[in-house]
């Protein structure tokens, strides 16, 4: 029987809120917060030296501001949240489904020091690694298995999302660490909403074909080759394919089109826009 978008997203819970520490905003997940094993968040535009049109906390390395400012901003995002400077990796992402391992031997890959091989994922079990994904409309994947204690962190632009890297996310913590899907706890990223991504329709029918949710896209009323798709409904189609409990499931229910004093965004900004960083740690 197809999945139905509101039975999907039904009772999967709105789960974010706004902190701030020494001047930096983050997004966090109650559900994660609760989790006695990790430290997690989701960077705002809020808290750096970033000057217009990248003010103020931009992370994204390939932006055209000094490199000083930017390195400045994860400076500041670690000291804020107790995190070591030295152990971030950054995913070098690149809008696929390809997802490492690593440890803290890659503490500092695509911040300080030389970028991590191409994916758009990471797993790790090591607690001297922070992993970090950048984003600019793109969601993000938080699992956390606490038996296992390992983690994966996921940047979900369409394309990944369409390969369904946060499947793929959950069976690599299954065949890294024998993480059982039953008992992760997954968070979805806050990312641009079904009613600001429009896309081509023929792209937007095979998301119906590939989530097997013929409802998961709507017909643009004025232009009908066009469609809008729900990233969201997709993200927990594949979680839930993935084997993980509807429960364990919930969204940061913030779209990065609409919150500009939040949220860069290239849907809406274009190239002159910065980035912002999801983290996931244990602790």
């Amino acid at each position: 029987m197809p999945n139905k978008k509101a039975d999907i997203l039904n009772g999967i819970p709105r789960d974010q809120h706004y902190a701030e520490s020494e001047g930096v905003g983050i997004i966090r997940s109650r559900r994660l917060e609760d989790e006695p094993g990790v430290t997690h968040g989701f960077t705002t535009r809020i808290g750096g030296v970033s000057k217009p049109p990248f003010d103020t906390l931009n992370l994204g390395t390939s932006r055209d501001e000094p490199m000083s400012n930017i390195l400045e901003n994860y400076r500041l995002l670690a000291a804020a949240y107790g995190l070591e400077y030295g152990e971030l990796a950054l995913v070098r992402h690149e809008h696929g489904d390809v997802i490492l391992r690593i440890d803290r031997s890659h503490g500092g890959r695509g911040v300080a020091l030389e970028p991590l091989d191409f994916s758009d994922g990471f797993v790790t079990n090591d607690p001297g690694v922070t992993l970090m994904t950048c984003h600019a409309d793109c969601s993000a994947f938080f699992v956390y298995d606490p038996r296992t204690r390992s983690i994966g962190l996921a940047h979900a632009g369409w394309k990944g999302m369409f390969k369904r890297i946060g499947q793929k996310l959950c069976k690599r913590l299954a065949d890294e660490f024998g993480a059982d899907p039953r008992d992760m706890i997954a968070v979805i990223g806050p990312c641009i909403c079904e009613k600001c991504f429009e896309v081509e329709r023929e792209l937007a029918e095979s998301f119906a074909v590939e989530f097997d949710c013929p409802d998961i896209f709507s017909v643009h009323a004025e232009k009908p080759d066009k469609g809008y798709v729900s990233l969201r409904a997709a993200a927990v189609i594949q979680l839930l394919d993935a084997g993980v409990p509807k429960e364990n499931i919930s969204i940061m229910d913030l779209c990065t089109v609409e919150e500009k004093k939040l949220f860069y965004s290239y849907r809406r900004d274009g190239k002159g826009t910065g980035s912002m960083a999801a983290f996931l740690k244990l602790i």
